[in-house]
């Protein structure tokens, strides 16, 4: 969570050169790479997947002037299959149907007109979470539309999961395991955490990195300094908006960094 004061131009300086692969912001980064991002995927789904697309980073969607847009953390397409994959720092009370809108977003922004709907691919929405998002002490929670029908069982190829990693030790794959500890705990302990902490530190020294965050962190300071100055939510609600549109934040965080309510923000960007 932000906190409700300015942060110095040196904590955001000490803040970047400490970043963990955790912060939403250097995540997005590092999943940029796409063998990381492949391996990421295999440990998370249990699956072999051959090539990805570029992995793109708060990839927007938005069907139509009137409809409520999205950006997601991380998105690409390989071997006939959607990938969203996200980083979950906070207890929205949203999740499952968050998930289920995203998931509608990447269908209609594949089915061009002419298609047939069995063209769809099949969609799996992973959620990294911090947090328990369900409280009920799962390490996983799957979600999957099903219909069982003389011994046939049918899908919808759509898939949610949401790893609670707080809770990394009880995993049994060792995989998930040290992909999890790793997250929580920046302790890298095999091979692809220590390639994770290696492209963390090579994002750390990117000069365009660092200059596109502490943009972003220093214009929601001004903006806040100014909400604080004048007393106005509309203001807050009007400045997350902006770092949504003009700086790729999602509005988890745009709310959280200017302090103003998310159903509001939400609302503002339908």
């Amino acid at each position: 969570m932000y906190e409700n004061r300015i942060k110095t131009e040196e904590e955001l300086i000490e803040e970047w050169n400490t970043m963990p692969f955790s912060k939403n912001f250097m995540f997005c980064k590092v999943m940029e790479n796409e063998p990381l991002c492949r391996h990421a995927l295999e440990i998370l789904l249990g699956i072999k997947i051959d090539h990805l697309e570029y992995p793109e980073q708060e990839r927007y969607f938005k069907d139509s002037a009137q409809s409520h847009g999205i950006r997601l953390d991380v998105f690409t397409e390989g071997d006939g299959r959607n990938f969203d994959l996200e980083m979950q720092t906070a207890d929205t009370g949203d999740l499952l149907k968050r998930a289920r809108y995203y998931s509608s977003c990447i269908d209609v922004s594949f089915l061009k007109p002419g298609m047939l709907y069995s063209e769809l691919k099949r969609n799996y929405i992973i959620f990294l979470c911090l947090e328990d998002p369900f409280k009920k002490e799962l390490p996983l929670y799957t979600y999957r539309t099903k219909c069982v029908e003389d011994g046939t069982l049918e899908d919808d190829e759509t898939e949610k999961l949401f790893y609670n990693i707080a809770r990394w030790e009880t995993f049994e794959n060792e995989d998930l395991k040290n992909f999890f500890k790793f997250i929580m705990t920046n302790i890298p302990c095999d091979e692809f955490t220590r390639n994770l902490n290696d492209q963390v530190m090579i994002a750390r020294q990117n000069a365009e990195y660092r200059r596109q965050y502490m943009t972003m962190e220093m214009y929601g300071t001004e903006r806040f300094r100014e909400g604080q100055k004048q007393g106005a939510q509309q203001k807050a609600i009007e400045a997350a908006i902006m770092l949504v549109h003009d700086y790729n934040a999602t509005p988890e965080v745009a709310a959280q960094k200017m302090n103003a309510p998310l159903d509001l923000v939400l609302e503002g960007l339908k």
